[in-house]
């Protein structure tokens, strides 16, 4: 190989470990592969922890084996998959596990739809994997991500996180602008309380969000928290994280 010519990225479908958490507390680990790249999907054998055994395996089974899934119960168990580089993945058409008590000694696995064609592109389909982030941009610990989604809940007032395209009409003038949206943490700026959210509403094309957070602990007035939307990940790196990138090495 010539001095000094960086090697061309090998396409290729690989895994990525990834930690699986309900709320901040560690359920399991898996090691994820491509299955489906037009739908989004991923899909990897889930090495549950004891934690998942005493508190969730009774609800994964429960919600599967009705007729009318109960999904606000599934909601609230706040199912949230890490990838080893930090990367929290947002799973629009969302997160199953196949574990059947009619099969007791099979492997589990866990499937993961819906997932950003950007993350698939640069994390699952390139070796090496394309860096997450720059400093000064920093991912999030699972107690960090809880943390930010619950606070800009109550900053923008609102009581869940799940969009509509109906409460998106229904929205009054007087709302902040990100009611009706369904928002995922996924990393922070260093020197201040700067948030990147994956940002879903059915009318907007955006998909991302930087939220400056004020940790007022409840509803915020005017425009506050202020934001600003991207409508790709790519967009937010070229218009936001590299100029910070800038700043910060001079």
């Amino acid at each position: 190989m010539m001095s000094g010519v960086t090697p061309a990225t090998e396409t290729k479908n690989i895994s990525m470990k990834a930690d699986v958490y309900s709320d901040t507390n560690l359920i399991g680990t898996t090691n994820l592969q491509i299955i489906d790249e037009s739908m989004g999907c991923l899909q990897g054998v889930f090495l549950p922890t004891d934690y998942y055994f005493e508190h969730i395996q009774k609800f994964v089974r429960k919600f599967w084996k009705t007729n009318k899934p109960h999904f606000d119960i599934w909601n609230s168990l706040r199912i949230n998959i890490q990838l080893e580089n930090g990367y929290f993945i947002f799973a629009q058409g969302g997160v199953t596990f196949d574990d059947s008590p009619n099969f007791p000694n099979e492997p589990l696995r866990i499937d993961v739809s819906g997932v950003d064609s950007h993350v698939i592109e640069d994390f699952f389909k390139v070796l090496p994997p394309k860096p997450f982030l720059q400093e000064p941009w920093t991912t999030i610990s699972i107690e960090q991500k809880i943390a930010f989604e619950d606070e800009l809940r109550k900053e923008i007032g609102s009581t869940s996180n799940q969009s509509s395209f109906f409460n998106f009409f229904k929205s009054k003038k007087q709302d902040h602008i990100l009611i009706g949206f369904t928002t995922s943490a996924l990393c922070k700026f260093q020197s201040n309380d700067d948030v990147l959210f994956v940002s879903r509403n059915p009318k907007i094309k955006s998909k991302f969000v930087v939220v400056h957070l004020t940790w007022k602990g409840n509803k915020e007035s005017g425009t506050f928290p202020s934001i600003r939307f991207y409508e790709s990940f790519e967009q937010f790196i070229n218009l936001r994280m590299k100029v910070d990138i800038a700043d910060w090495d001079e």
